[in-house]
């Protein structure tokens, strides 16, 4: 049986997507000549591969198994051309990295212009996501790298600090609210959490690292929150409280890039809870690649 890596990107491609339409946009062909090629790929291997079903596909028994050990495979070639690169560190190949939706916002453009023009032959693949794919995708070798803050749930995958931000409760300077905010000598906004038991919270989704944390502050601060709104949107939530619509909570370094002067109080927040690390992770530390090497480097620089 005779099989090439297009082969298994197509496929990959389909099976993530399950349209041909969807995964040849992603592949950046034309439908017609995705359908036309898996079409001689079944008559290659002598293999049905898929179902067509209206506008779907369903995958057959060989079709997952394809697909599944295609991934491995694909993985496999990306960390080898790696691998070579690393030794005559060239800047050339892969960097697979994985941040969460609300960080990534920042970060992409923070990290990876620079890092393009300090390496302009390598090419990365983003992977986004919650923190528990996130690691997953490290623990598989399909993600080399993640940056995020440190979840609360156990990892099997190593990381270092990148170091640590606050998170803090945002309420809108014309929110009734806002009369128990008090001020320290710096001038840094405080609130007791407690004296707003009462007040609507615009609250993230409990799947993201910061949704977990906040309403871990919440109950320990004995309040059962009355939820305006959950939103996995990191700006909307900074948006929705700066115009009165509730408090939410976000981390300081969200906040310095969304802020506009006079139209919030960010308050720092008694609770230990409320200092969360930044990390960077990978599945070992020997097992990294130059350019996952030099992106550490670029970020630890860049954080200061």
């Amino acid at each position: 049986m005779d099989i090439e890596f297009r082969d298994m990107e197509y496929m990959c491609a389909l099976a993530e997507y399950r349209s041909i339409t969807k995964a040849a946009q992603a592949l950046y062909i034309t439908q017609p000549t995705l359908s036309q090629y898996l079409k001689h790929l079944q008559q290659r291997i002598h293999m049905e591969l898929f179902h067509v079903q209206g506008k779907t596909i369903r995958l057959t028994a060989e079709g997952e198994a394809f697909v599944r050990e295609g991934r491995q495979l694909l993985r496999e070639r990306d960390q080898a051309v790696n691998a070579i690169n690393s030794v005559g560190q060239t800047g050339s190949g892969v960097l697979n990295l994985g941040v969460p939706l609300g960080r990534g916002s920042h970060i992409l453009p923070a990290f990876i212009p620079e890092f393009h023009w300090g390496f302009p032959q390598a090419h990365i693949r983003l992977f986004e996501g919650h923190s528990k794919e996130l690691v997953n995708h490290v623990q598989s070798g399909a993600c080399e790298l993640v940056v995020f803050n440190r979840p609360s749930f156990p990892m099997k995958i190593e990381y270092e600090s990148l170091g640590y931000e606050r998170l803090m409760l945002v309420i809108a300077a014309e929110s009734p609210w806002a009369e128990s905010v008090s001020f320290g000598a710096d001038g840094q906004a405080h609130i007791q959490l407690a004296r707003c038991a009462d007040a609507p919270f615009v609250l993230h989704l409990p799947f993201q690292h910061t949704g977990q944390v906040e309403r871990q502050v919440l109950h320990n601060a004995g309040i059962k929150p009355r939820v305006a709104l959950e939103t996995k949107n990191l700006e909307a939530s900074y948006r929705l409280a700066a115009c009165g619509y509730g408090l939410t909570f976000l981390s300081e370094y969200h906040i310095d890039r969304l802020a506009t002067e006079g139209e919030t109080y960010h308050c720092v927040l008694d609770d230990p809870l409320s200092r969360m690390e930044i990390i960077i992770g990978y599945r070992r530390r020997d097992e990294l690649s130059f350019l996952a090497r030099e992106f550490i480097k670029l970020v630890r620089r860049s954080m200061g």
